[in-house]
This record gives structure tokens, C-alpha cells and sequence, in this order.
């Protein structure tokens, strides 16, 4: 698969992370489609993080591929829907790497554009120890498809929720403070969903960081729904600044709140309704947050 190794415009950039943020929510819709099981695709995700990262300077395709061979599978085993349960699989063609149908290893926007087709399913390999090793890509079934297919009209599903009441939540900080929704009436809550070993999550902490203290004499709250514990939380923290109030444990509302892909923003405005969802990591991502905000305060 060629792909033009030319400097995109930053038009074209924007364009990409769009599709992007919608394959995230692609991906992670599969497994509420309730033909999902029959189809056996739940080895897809339990949650599914897919990263594309461009630089600042510009971007440029990564086509330089390795060859996966016979030999590279002794020791594997394909992995079941049992295996692959409360896993996060992480799919960014770094952090484990992916081949396509001629086992030609595929990073970047060769991954974008395989999974945009809706032709392919990945099979994923694990060692003695269930560790994914590798993605092997294979051609989808009829079946497959026509789920996968049915699923693009749900990737809109996250904008029904703007407008909408919050989900009532209680949650406590690692620091002992309770939030609740009902508690936080008239104020403008901003939730961040991440967990530490989410790349991109970590990667957009510094502008969150930003955002906080421009807001902080603001009516303006910040919660960090995390789904480490505490304990690694308090860890993570000690060598690296997070100035959200840190929310450990978090998978009841994070189930609650549908949420499937990292990191995720939703922020709720005064009336305690959902203001602003965004999914995914990109170039706009801290800037239309702030916006928001902004746009919040001077109603």
C-alpha cells in the first residue's frame, strides 16, 4: 500500500485527526452492538486505544515495513475472547507491532486507512505469558462487514449526548474530597478520562495542566477519572504534575459515561448538562476545551 510521503497541509491534518476520533468511537461501539458476541469480534476491545501522533513540524507517512515470517509466530498462540478480556490493547503500531494480510508490517497512516476499509479484523498473538506480541490483520467475513457497516451510523452516537442531563455521579479524589454532580450545580465541570499507561493521555497532561491554572479563580471544576487505583495513582504523581483532582477507581462512571476510548473529555455546563464530548487526541483537542469554557462562563 503507497502512500504520498509529501508534507500535508495542516487542513488535511485536522481532516485525519477527525477520522481518527471517529475510529475510536467505531471501534468501541462494536461491543454494544448486541450481535456483537455471536459475531465472535469481542477479541477486538475491552477498551481500545488507537494512537496517531503528529509532530508539530508536519507529517510525513512512515513506510519503512518488516516482513513477519513463520518463524516469528513460534511460541504464539492466537488469542481467544477469554485471553483478551480486561485487556487494554493498545493500537498505535509502535507499542505492538501490526501486519497487514501479506505480513507486511504497517504503521501510522497505513493502519488509518486498513481500518477505514472496513475489510479487515485483526487476529491478535500472545506468548506463554498472555501478552500480545502481535496484530495480524486478515480479511473480514460478510458477517463481519455488515456489523462493522451498521456501526458507522452509531459513530455519531456521542453527539446525541450533548444537551442532554449529566449522568448523576459521586466520586471521591485521592485525596479524600467527594464530588457530586448535584453538589457541583452552577458550576462548570470539565472530566478528563485517562489511565497512566495511555500514551496519549499522558502526552496532553502539560496543556491540561494550563488549563487549570488559567481557570483556577474561575467557577470552573476539574475531575481526572482514572482507572488506576490509588495507590498507583499516588506513584504516578509524585514525578509527574497532574493539577486535576485525580478521581481512582473510576469504571462505574466511566461505564456510565459510555466511555471506550482515551483519553475523553466531556464537560458539563452549570445546568448539569453535557456541554462538550470529545474522544481521541488531536491538534484541537485542548484548544476547543478551552473554548468551551470560555464560551460557558459568559452566559
Amino acid at each position: 500500500m503507497a502512500i504520498d510521503n509529501r508534507l500535508m497541509s495542516f487542513e488535511h491534518i485536522l481532516w485525519i485527526f477527525i477520522i481518527l476520533n471517529k475510529i475510536y468511537c467505531y471501534f468501541s461501539t462494536l461491543r454494544m452492538n448486541p450481535n456483537f458476541n455471536e459475531m465472535k469480534l469481542t477479541k477486538i476491545i475491552t477498551t481500545l486505544t488507537m494512537v496517531f501522533y503528529i509532530g508539530a513540524i508536519g507529517l510525513t507517512a512512515q513506510t519503512t515495513k518488516n516482513t513477519l515470517s513463520e518463524e516469528d509466530l513460534k511460541g504464539l498462540t492466537k488469542a481467544s475472547d477469554e485471553d483478551l478480556s480486561n485487556k487494554e490493547i493498545i493500537l498505535d503500531g509502535e507499542t505492538i507491532p501490526i501486519y497487514d494480510i501479506e505480513r507486511n508490517r504497517i504503521r501510522g497512516m497505513e493502519i488509518m486507512q486498513v481500518m477505514m476499509s472496513s475489510d479487515y479484523t485483526p487476529d491478535f498473538y500472545i506468548d506463554q505469558n498472555g501478552e500480545i506480541k502481535v496484530v495480524l490483520l486478515r480479511k473480514a467475513t460478510d458477517e463481519e462487514k455488515e456489523i462493522m457497516g451498521n456501526m458507522q451510523s452509531q459513530m455519531q452516537g456521542e453527539n446525541e449526548l450533548i444537551g442532554k442531563d449529566a449522568i448523576p455521579f459521586t466520586a471521591t479524589d485521592i485525596n479524600g474530597k467527594e464530588y457530586t454532580l448535584s453538589d457541583l450545580k452552577g458550576k462548570i465541570i470539565v472530566m478528563n478520562f485517562w489511565f497512566i499507561e495511555c500514551k496519549p493521555c499522558l502526552i496532553e497532561i502539560p496543556e491540561l495542566n494550563e488549563l487549570v491554572e488559567k481557570y483556577e479563580n474561575e467557577n470552573v471544576v476539574f475531575l481526572g477519572f482514572a482507572k488506576n487505583d490509588t495507590s498507583k495513582l499516588v506513584s504516578f504523581l509524585e514525578n509527574k504534575k497532574f493539577l486535576y483532582n485525580i478521581i481512582p477507581n473510576s469504571t462505574k462512571v466511566i461505564d456510565d459515561y459510555n466511555v471506550f476510548s482515551y483519553p475523553t473529555h466531556i464537560i458539563i455546563d452549570q445546568d448539569a448538562k453535557v456541554s462538550f464530548l470529545s474522544s481521541g487526541l488531536g491538534p484541537t483537542t485542548i484548544h476547543d476545551i478551552e473554548n468551551n469554557i470560555q464560551h460557558l462562563l459568559e452566559k
